[in-house]
């Protein structure tokens, strides 16, 4: 989640964020220091538990045609699609997600096991793919990303990590080519009603996948690379003038057009996707062209993300409703004094008309169009930090360029996390504590995102446990497969 930075020398605030700015705080809210920059490309206390979706408008178009009923084992009904089910898991492998991941990979076996107690049990392909996008700009190198990251490819090498407590160690995931599949199978885990393309139990090949580690991007394209890797971003008619998808060719077959969709989400910082050719994450951005406040954007660091990519009420201002920009500089109605001030805002959504991040409606939309009837063949689930309390908080600046005396540069609190400050500042106002090194900074644009599916459930990256979560999974997959 945070950066790995290359320019100057950090300097801590405490904890497990030691080698990181003290505006960083390993929030993902991390600074660039120093000058110069290479060019980047471009690309076309407990738990809450898990809550189930009901609502959400309807999607547009649809890939394919459905698929006729059959019955399940059993001589069970099931639904249109049979008892196929695709599920792709986004895993952020930013910084600090270390705690978060072996949560989930502790789970997984007792996920597997659900899915296949259900009475019609899933004839499943499962994917992992990264939130490591890239990002593309004039100081990529600096902020320690890549152009383009993983680039929404399926990730389906064996991973290990020894300094978990207790060490994971996983040299072959056992995914391999059957015979008598297609030539990308490998890159996806399959047991195509008993055709498995896998030797060891399917627990344990999920968990040697899983565990993505800590070194992607911490400019988090969560929702973008969802969208590249089903080919939404990229849909055209075929022969029938039906819109298909077109995923990179690592991932080809995964998606199914006769199967069910379940996309399931673990991160706990909200989603940062730009559409190239962007400025966010760029030095050269206007104003000061350099790292301080008086840059255009603000200083490289995750706060564009929200200053640009969110919209939010100031409670506490004389136009208590109207919808503004998450400010850079703290306005007069700030709470606390002017040395250490902070804002709390409410009722934030994505910035979808005029921000600098991909509108959440542009995933919505083309993930919906993947499937005739999205609101009973789509389920979105989402393990993330909660979308409130939301508070900007502003702490001096930390190795910036031509800085002012007394420059405060604004980032987050973290909207749940441990109330020791080991992990930076958690709000006042937060509702979960942890002991367990979790915490996360306001998922806006993934409640928003995951909302807008009539079939969603979603689950807080601070809960002691996701097993409630993952269960609630498993139940609705359940339920998709046995609906008339």
């Amino acid at each position: 989640m945070t950066h790995r930075l290359a320019w100057g020398t950090w300097r801590g605030r405490v904890g497990a964020c030691a080698a990181l700015a003290a505006l960083v705080g390993c929030n993902g809210n991390n600074a660039i220091n120093g000058t110069g920059g290479s060019s980047g490309g471009s690309r076309a206390t407990g738990g809450a538990g898990a809550t189930g979706g009901t609502h959400a408008s309807g999607g547009s178009g649809g890939m394919g045609g459905q698929a006729g009923g059959s019955s399940g084992s059993g001589g069970m009904t099931v639904g249109p699609f049979g008892n196929k089910v695709d599920i792709l898991m986004m895993i952020d492998n930013s910084s600090s997600m270390t705690s978060m991941q072996q949560k989930l990979y502790a789970q997984l076996p007792s996920f597997v096991s659900a899915l296949q107690s259900l009475p019609t049990p899933p004839s499943l392909h499962l994917a992992v793919v990264s939130s490591d996008m890239g990002a593309p700009g004039d100081s990529t190198s600096e902020i320690q990303c890549s152009t383009f990251g993983d680039d929404g490819e399926l990730q389906s090498a064996p991973r290990s990590n020894s300094m978990l407590n207790p060490p994971v160690a996983c040299t072959d995931s056992t995914i391999a080519v059957p015979v008598s599949s297609t030539d990308n199978d490998h890159t996806f885990i399959s047991d195509d009603n008993g055709t498995e393309n896998f030797t060891a139990p399917l627990a344990t090949v999920l968990q040697c996948i899983a565990l993505l580690g800590d070194k992607g991007c911490g400019f988090e394209h969560q929702l973008a690379s969802i969208h590249h890797a089903l080919g939404a971003d990229n849909l055209e008619p075929d022969a029938n003038g039906v819109l298909q998808p077109n995923p990179p060719a690592t991932n080809a077959n995964f998606l199914r057009p006769d199967a069910y969709l379940v996309i399931l989400i673990l991160t706990n910082e909200d989603d940062c996707s730009a559409t190239p050719p962007t400025d966010l994450y760029s030095l050269n951005a206007g104003g000061s062209n350099q790292q301080n406040i008086m840059n255009a954007l603000g200083p490289i660091s995750n706060y564009r993300c929200n200053a640009f990519g969110h919209l939010c009420q100031d409670p506490a201002s004389a136009a208590a409703s109207a919808l503004i920009e998450p400010p850079l500089n703290a306005p007069a109605d700030h709470q606390g004094p002017a040395t250490a001030p902070t804002l709390d805002l409410a009722d934030c959504e994505s910035n979808d008309t005029n921000g600098l991040l991909t509108p959440v409606s542009k995933f919505v939309n083309d993930i919906k169009a993947l499937k005739p009837n999205p609101d009973t063949e789509i389920l979105v689930a989402a393990i993330a930090a909660p979308a409130t309390p939301y508070t900007v908080a502003w702490f001096p600046e930390q190795n910036g360029q031509n800085t002012q005396p007394g420059e405060l540069w604004p980032q987050l609190e973290h909207s749940c996390g441990p109330s020791d400050g080991t992990l930076g500042i958690v709000n006042p106002k937060a509702t979960q504590l942890t002991t367990d090194e979790s915490f996360g900074d306001p998922g806006v644009r993934i409640a928003q995102f995951t909302g807008a599916f009539a079939n969603n459930v979603s689950g807080s990256i601070c809960d002691p446990s996701y097993a409630t979560t993952l269960n609630a999974v498993a139940g609705k997959i359940g339920q998709m497969i046995g609906q008339p």
